[in-house]
């Protein structure tokens, strides 16, 4: 049985930075620096006193480094002794002799952080006794990551190695003992995913589904990995926290986390739509607790409207008493009776706002209920509450989008402004200071691009890939006027290899303000980062071809996959592993009836719950052989443009075509 990728310790070794010859030695950790720092400081004021501990950094995914002088042989003895005593000891050295981190940290304000989550490929889907053709339909793989990289590598070579700062975090956080995740989803949702996720290998080795009745089986899968993915999900998530309102580490503003599963459909106890943890929320909590984080405005330009995001914003606020109860009679029981959920009455404030197609899931056409469209229609702003939908429509040309865009889809940056205007009056006056500090997090999801396939995007409305630059800058000009520039974007939707690196790109680029120009995703760009990520891409023979930009960010966007990316996103197709005479029951070929799928239900039917899977080996009779979806490119390749140039106004970055992009690499600080 395929369980995933290698072991979280294998993936830790294999994303370790590697330490140039010139540092060894002259490393100083954060989580000893600041003890040590607050060892000092106690020490100046009263020698006496009890120490106070300051907690270990690391519990939040604190990986990188901060170079200083060589620690004298002394004090890493001390440091030793430190690490190793619960009551740490009275240091009597003089304060001379302390080395000091850098007095003032590089200044990053100017420059976006880019976080990749390489335990975010550990959940995988493993029914391996389905079809081919039904694998192929899993559109929530960990190849996601993989375009995320390129679209990463293409926005850094367009903008330059100088402009970004790059990270890996392998840390974990425990979900069970996670207050922030506790305080969004309750005490008993993460207990009841990691039972689920651990009973997942037998079940799929007896050929069941891992998914209990009632779980979406065409869109919720879990496996033995799923539990460590999530908790690197969360890690990554106060990794990014951390790094954009802690001003130690360089005053960064702006971070992008490359992480996977999504989370905006995620409700409190109810998984939907490849969500299995509302990732934004629980990043909200934590801004709130460790910084003290106020208020917070979620801007989501999913293709689908953020169901599970919203529904928390209404649960949290106290307003609404809480109905997403996703627990049979039995578990109730055993459990005492119905979850109690927490309010959030003493904050933060949390504001909703988001672009979606009103006919795609959840509101699907056909399949939506009353009350799924009025909440994906929803606008109020009272009670300290903003929620403010906004719906997608088709156009035909660029001045018909421009149009759209400034006079439909701007709205929700007036209505923000607004919910935050307001907050600045209302917040109390404490020692002279307004308690006001917000947030701004993007829910970045791709699927509405015009080059995401037409499974996905099966009811015509998307979006140009220059929306994703100028919807960014505008989040970021937000940013600059309330919170001091901070915002934060987590990675939703966004399933076609095109529709990813090209968003991720677009996205990438306006979280640095740059102006958005057409020929950074013309058709034949996008078809030739679409390539680059595949598999087994090679880079052409020829020097001049070598020398193309798109060549050039495809090979350093490779360099970002995370390790073990080649793992197949799921196992090998098995017809022949089930016996032809096992009996099967409650399979229904096509959408159960009142239920609804996030990927495209008319070509890949979803069975409903059942004991085991299907036995037949009759391509004329399994129900879970499908026609392939297609391909659709949105538009026809110009023969001129199969190899453009980079943009005349970048050519002054480039040098000598190879040699370029890993000197951007060095300056990457990997």
């Amino acid at each position: 049985m395929i369980t995933g990728p290698p072991v979280r310790q294998d993936i830790l070794e294999q994303n370790r930075p590697a330490i140039p010859e010139h540092l060894v030695g002259q490393l100083w950790t954060p989580s000893v620096g600041i003890r040590l720092q607050q060892e000092i400081s106690n020490d100046e004021q009263d020698t006496e006193a009890p120490r106070t501990p300051v907690k270990d950094e690391a519990e939040v995914g604190i990986s990188t480094t901060v170079v200083t002088a060589p620690l004298p042989d002394d004090i890493v003895e001390r440091i030793s002794q430190l690490q190793l005593r619960e009551v740490q000891p009275t240091i009597e050295l003089p304060k001379e002799e302390f080395p000091k981190p850098a007095a003032v940290p590089a200044d990053n304000s100017s420059k976006t952080l880019v976080l990749l989550s390489p335990l975010s490929q550990m959940h995988v889907f493993s029914r391996k006794w389905v079809a081919k053709r039904y694998l192929a339909s899993i559109v929530e793989r960990p190849q996601r990551l993989n375009a995320s990289a390129v679209g990463i590598g293409a926005a850094i070579t367009l903008a330059g190695a100088d402009e970004y700062l790059l990270e890996s975090s392998v840390a974990t956080v425990d979900l069970e003992e996670c207050p922030h995740v506790l305080k969004v989803h309750g005490k008993r949702w993460p207990s009841r995913l990691k039972s689920l996720c651990r009973s997942a290998p037998n079940k799929l080795n007896e050929n069941m589904l891992e998914v209990p009745q009632g779980w979406n089986s065409g869109d919720i899968y879990l496996s033995e990995g799923t539990v460590s993915a999530l908790e690197g999900v969360v890690a990554a998530v106060e990794t990014a926290v951390d790094r954009v309102y802690d001003d130690t580490y360089g005053s960064v503003r702006r971070c992008f986390v490359s992480i996977r599963p999504p989370g905006h459909h995620s409700h409190p106890c109810t998984p939907s739509g490849f969500c299995l943890i509302n990732n934004v929320h629980v990043g909200i909590q934590y801004a709130a607790a460790k910084y003290g984080l106020t208020h917070a405005i979620i801007l989501d330009f999913d293709l689908h409207h953020g169901d599970g995001s919203q529904d928390i914003c209404w649960k949290l606020s106290g307003l609404e008493d809480h109905d997403d109860e996703f627990y049979t009679d039995e578990e109730n029981s055993q459990q005492g009776g119905k979850p109690e959920w927490p309010t959030n009455t003493a904050g933060p404030k949390i504001g909703y706002f988001s672009l979606h197609d009103i006919n795609s899931f959840p509101t699907e056409v056909g399949y939506a209920t009353a009350e799924q469209i009025k909440n994906a229609s929803t606008c109020v702003i009272a009670h300290d509450l903003c929620i403010w939908n906004v719906h997608m429509e088709p156009y035909s040309t660029a001045e018909e989008f421009d149009d759209l865009y400034t006079n439909r889809y701007s709205e929700l940056f007036d209505r923000a402004k607004q919910f935050l205007r307001a907050a600045q009056t209302r917040v109390p006056i404490v020692d002279g200071k307004k308690e006001f500090k917000a947030g701004v997090f993007l829910s970045a999801g791709f699927d509405g691009s015009e080059f995401e396939d037409k499974g996905m995007q099966r009811h015509g409305v998307h979006v140009p890939t220059s929306f994703y630059s100028r919807f960014t800058r505008d989040a970021v000009t937000l940013a600059n006027e309330f919170c001091d520039g901070r915002v934060i974007s987590l990675l939703e939707g966004g399933y076609s290899d095109a529709a990813i690196a090209s968003g991720v790109m677009s996205h990438l680029l306006g979280l640095q303000g740059h102006e958005w120009t057409n020929e950074y995703a013309t058709s034949a760009v996008v078809r030739q980062l679409e390539k680059g990520c595949k598999p087994r891409w090679s880079a052409p023979k020829t020097a001049q071809a070598n020398e193309n930009w798109i060549v050039q960010a495809i090979k350093l966007g490779r360099s970002f996959r995370p390790a073990g990316s080649s793992v197949p996103s799921s196992p090998p197709s098995s017809t022949t592993s089930t016996p032809k005479n096992q009996q099967i029951s409650s399979v229904i070929n096509g959408t159960p009836a009142g239920r609804m799928v996030l990927r495209d239900r008319k070509s890949t039917p979803v069975y409903s719950h059942t004991q085991r899977a299907p036995g037949t080996t009759s391509k004329s009779s399994s129900p879970l052989v499908e026609r392939k979806p297609q391909r659709v490119c949105p538009t026809t390749i110009d023969q001129h443009e199969q190899t453009p140039a980079i943009p005349k106004h970048r050519m002054t970055q480039k040098q000598d075509g190879t040699w370029t992009i890993v000197e951007q690499m060095n300056n990457l600080n990997i």
